[in-house]
């Protein structure tokens, strides 16, 4: 495993080329998934959702109705969870990305291959697996986040997103991965707040209905594979460790940059 990891951490590499090569295959990303959103696929994903709402209820984590409205009645939450669904994903995986490439950079580029792996893996379930999320299958529920005017244009909004790409959900991925750079890195004991962030985002994906509990979980798992293959391990979390030592991983010029 060592050796994969090692194969799959890749240098880090000049700070304009590491911002050039994650806006591109970003943007590449994007276009795949909105490709992938095609008239045909829509019976596909209606009969995927009713097959994980079947697991959801045998196994009894089916509670996205009552937390979607307890959420319509609070005003103040409904708006809270709307710009958390729509902004914080773009805002705290980028940021953390850069504090670990200025300041923690032994350790950046484990986190950076972990993510990369993570999204391109996820982006192959949407072109093969179409899910439609709860607010287009299950009855009763309330889209907060689409419904919201301030976020999104109602008439114009699906034009720029693939809606029947709910598993895995990248918001509770991408949560997970910044709460995992911040523990693994930092040693104080504080730092475990850090994993308030991907529990929020798991209640706001379900509570808007705009994922499943299920999708949350597909989340995690399609984020805790690369980490590991790339070579964090669970005493890295818990001890905050620095599983990365800079004289094998990277330059000294790097290091110290």
């Amino acid at each position: 495993m060592d050796v994969v990891g090692s194969l799959l951490r890749w240098r880090r590499l000049p700070w304009l080329v590491e911002l050039v090569s994650i806006l591109a295959g970003y943007g590449v990303y994007s276009s795949i998934r909105l490709i992938s959103a095609q008239e045909s696929r829509y019976t596909a994903s209606y009969a995927h959702a009713r097959s994980v709402l079947d697991i959801e209820k045998s196994v009894g984590i089916f509670h996205e109705v009552p937390l979607n409205h307890f959420l319509v009645k609070h005003a103040v939450l409904v708006d809270f969870s709307s710009y958390w669904y729509a902004t914080a994903h773009f805002v705290v995986t980028p940021l953390v990305l850069v504090w670990l490439f200025r300041h923690r950079s032994w350790a950046y580029p484990m986190m950076r291959s972990a993510i990369v792996i993570a999204t391109v893996s996820a982006l192959v379930v949407y072109a093969t697996w179409p899910l439609a999320p709860p607010r287009f299958v299950v009855a009763g529920v309330t889209d907060t986040v689409m419904q919201n005017p301030v976020i999104w244009a109602k008439d114009g909004a699906a034009e720029f997103v693939n809606e029947y790409a709910a598993m895995p959900s990248l918001h509770v991925g991408w949560a997970v991965w910044c709460a995992v750079a911040v523990v693994a890195v930092l040693r104080t004991k504080w730092r475990h707040l850090a994993w308030l962030y991907p529990i929020t985002t798991t209640l706001v994906v379900a509570a808007t209905a705009n994922h499943y509990f299920l999708d949350a979980i597909g989340g995690v798992v399609f984020v805790v594979v690369p980490l590991y293959l790339c070579g964090l391990r669970v005493e890295h979390l818990w001890h905050g460790d620095r599983f990365v030592a800079p004289t094998e991983e990277l330059e000294p010029a790097l290091v110290t940059a």
